[in-house]
Parts: C-alpha cells; structure tokens; sequence
C-alpha cells in the first residue's frame, strides 16, 4: 500500500511514524511554515523534522489544490491519502489522485467537532468523551463516510494537551486497522447524521480571556481546554497572566477577588471559587500558585482580571 500524508502538527507524529513503519510512505504534505520572530526565520514543526530526518520526501506547497502540484503527486502513483490535522481542504481533482480515495483522522465523535479545535471546544464544553473518527474524504469540512470510529472517556482532571496525546496514539492504532480493511475492502461506510452535526471553530483570542463572573465549572474547563498552550489569560496588576492549571476550590468568594491562606491561592467565580495551581506571569517563567502567592506577596481581597 503506497500513501502520501496530509499534515504536519505534533498530533501528527505518531501517526506519520505508524504509516512509515507499516506501509510504503511516498512523502508527506505539509503547510509552508510562516515567518515568526524578529528575523522572520521559518522553522519547520517537530513531526516535519522527523520526516526529513528519515529521508521520506516532504512538500510544502503554496496550494495543494494547484494544478503543478496534482502533477506531480499523480507521477508518485499512490494507493491512498490519509489525512490529519492539515489546515487546507483538498479538492475533487486532487482526491482522484490516489486509486483508493482518501481518508482523514479527525479526533472528535463526528459530526460533532466538526472543524480546526474539536479537542479544545470538547473540554470547553466539558464533554465527558471524545474518541477517533476515519472517513473518506469529500470538499466538504469533515463531511465524508465513516469507516472507523472509538471513543475514548475523557479524564475529569484532563487537559487539552494529554487529551490531544491519548487522542493522537488512539488514531495511529484506528488508521492502522483501517487501512488494512481499505486494502482487502473489507469495510462498511456509515453516512454522517447532520443534525446531531456540530462545529469546532479556531478559538479566537478573545475567548482566551477568563470571565471571572463565570461559573466555577466554566472557569476550570477554558483553563484545561488551554493548557498547556496557548494558556487562558487573565491580568494582574496591570500585567498579563497565564493560568495554566486550577481546581474547583472548597470557599465561596466574590468574583475577581482572591483569597490567600498558608497553602493555597483562591479567586473567586460566579458560584464559588477554583484554586490555582499553576500559572505563567508576564516576562517571567511557569511557577506553581503557591510560588506565585509568595513571590509577588500577593494580599488578601486584591482583584484579578
């Protein structure tokens, strides 16, 4: 079986290493990395380092979609396209391509989640699971049959970052199994049921901001759907603040308002307060509440946000 890989974000990499250890793994595509820093340098991600290290061939078109491109693909001959995470919809002609269609591993029960933070809008939501879906792709986002689908609980305690972890090693077993059943066709598909359809949007800046006048339980879930990147913000004392981890507190205080005793750091919410736990002050590095409590001397009753 010979594929060609759309994607490149860490929650790629298991999966590329799978395809690559059981299968014949033509390249990989994935979306030209953007300028950042002062010298705008261009630094390939982790998974797109492996790939290039293991001498597999690596494309970073401008548009995948380009008739150069499809080009080019077509010469390399291959059986399928499997698909995670990569950040453009490929389309019709290009899914001709492989003789086999293409399939994509998207980590929500579809069609809930459908779109580019399914894991984060899940916790945000406080869903109690999530799991693994493969389907053949079509032009529509998230849209196609389903061939594969697992779901997998989600921990109280568990954040986007080992949510997305358990989530990616769950999909690179699934795509396993569902290739080997697309090689010898044996595999039903399963048509999407669009109204229990939903959508997960990119979160927006503004929604990383923490409402203190939120309750208890909305708080705690916007922290772990942030964490441990990019971090739900809040200020003090006019500086930014990233809280990173926190915990539903015992005590009931007013919003914005802390409360500080010998082990713990406590802000209040709506309907009671949460305890943090760990935290990232502006110019300064990650430290646990406690820390921060003694190190900036933090007062009872002072305002946060």
């Amino acid at each position: 079986m010979k594929m060609i890989f759309f994607g490149s974000g860490q929650f790629s990499l298991p999966i590329i290493k799978r395809l690559h250890d059981n299968f014949t793994l033509l390249g990989v595509v994935a979306t030209k990395p953007r300028p950042k820093g002062r010298g705008l340098h261009r630094s390939l991600p982790e998974s797109a380092e492996w790939v290039q290290d293991q001498g597999i061939s690596l494309f970073t078109p401008d548009d995948p979609n380009s008739d150069t491109f499809i080009r080019d693909l077509i010469k390399l001959k291959p059986n399928l396209f499997v698909l995670s995470a990569y950040a453009r919809i490929l389309s019709g002609e290009l899914l001709k391509v492989p003789s086999l269609g293409g399939v994509n591993i998207h980590p929500s029960l579809l069609p809930k989640y459908r779109g580019s933070a399914p894991i984060q809008r899940a916790i945000m939501a406080g869903e109690k699971k999530s799991g693994i879906t493969i389907f053949f792709m079509d032009e529509k986002i998230d849209h196609g049959k389903i061939i594969f689908q697992e779901i997998l609980e989600i921990k109280p305690d568990e954040n986007y970052g080992s949510l997305k972890t358990r989530l990616s090693e769950l999909g690179a077993d699934l795509m396993i199994k569902a290739i080997e059943s697309i090689e010898t066709g044996r595999y039903e598909m399963i048509q999407q049921n669009e109204e229990q359809m939903s959508y997960a949007p990119k979160i927006k800046k503004s929604e990383m901001i923490i409402n203190w006048y939120d309750s208890t339980e909305k708080t705690v879930n916007l922290v772990r759907a942030l964490s441990p990147r990019p971090g739900a913000k809040t200020t003090f004392r006019d500086k930014e603040l990233k809280i990173i981890n926190v915990v539903r507190g015992c005590g009931s205080f007013e919003p914005r308002t802390i409360h500080v005793d010998k082990k713990n750091l406590y802000v209040g919410t709506s309907d009671g307060s949460v305890i943090v736990k760990r935290v990232h002050p502006q110019d300064r590095s990650l430290m646990s509440g406690l820390d921060f409590k003694n190190g900036f001397r933090i007062k009872e009753g002072e305002l946060i946000g």
